[in-house]
């Protein structure tokens, strides 16, 4: 069954990427082809929209690259890599702190985990203006939680958003929406590594999504072994 799912989801992410790639030849003879139109605004939106379209094609290239690599699982210090991509991101000219850091030590991708984080705090930043990372251990889980200040999400949206391609808002553009991939690439990779990404609504305002990753391997904390 092991060896059966694992076909499935390489032959999955070859398709996707067969199909990414595939797809840059008609938008770009749809680009040329709106080049040759009169109508300027006609055109200036043809082109907007296949630029969003090209960006999609380079998210889900990524995506499916990401999905393809083999990266080991080590012993990852979760402290010292929450702490260096706040730092990373607020060096970026992103408006993100650290609030709290607990010593945790799990058996993760630390790159991909950090890829699930960067998401997360993009997306806080991008929809609430401001990010607050803090890093706790609950029982044998280590969570990331990321606050924001904005408006929040409908609840009955809570779950949709983690859809591929789902943006809430539809006057969000690309350049400030993003293709809505990011959360569904760090749901991803947390239930990967046995974990979970959720959001919630916070009582004073802003949403919350919290990173979980289990620190228990097989039948110990990694903690426990440092």
């Amino acid at each position: 069954m092991q060896e059966r799912l694992s076909r499935f989801i390489a032959d999955r992410t070859r398709l996707l990427a067969a199909l990414g790639h595939d797809l840059r030849t008609p938008i770009t003879s749809l680009r040329l082809r709106a080049e040759l139109l009169d109508d300027e605004e006609a055109k200036q939106r043809i082109v907007e929209t296949l630029d969003e379209m090209q960006r999609m094609v380079e998210s889900t290239l990524a995506f499916a690259r990401e999905e393809a690599q083999a990266e080991p699982v080590r012993e990852t210090d979760l402290a010292a890599l929450v702490e260096g991509t706040v730092e990373d991101l607020s060096e970026l000219g992103l408006e993100v702190r650290l609030v709290a850091s607990e010593p945790v030590v799990a058996r993760i991708r630390s790159a991909a985990v950090r890829r699930a984080l960067r998401n997360l705090i993009e997306n806080a930043v991008r929809y609430g203006k401001r990010a607050r990372v803090g890093l706790v251990r609950e029982g044998e889980e280590a969570v990331v939680r990321v606050d924001d200040d904005g408006p929040g999400i409908p609840v009955d949206k809570l779950e949709e958003v983690f859809e591929p391609f789902v943006r809430l808002d539809p006057s969000r553009s690309s350049e400030t929406g993003g293709v809505g991939l990011g959360l569904a690439i760090a749901r991803g990779i947390a239930r990967a590594h046995g974990g979970e990404v959720s959001l919630v609504n916070r009582p004073e305002g802003g949403l919350r999504a919290c990173l979980r990753l289990p620190l228990t391997v097989s039948g110990r904390s990694a903690s426990a072994r440092t």
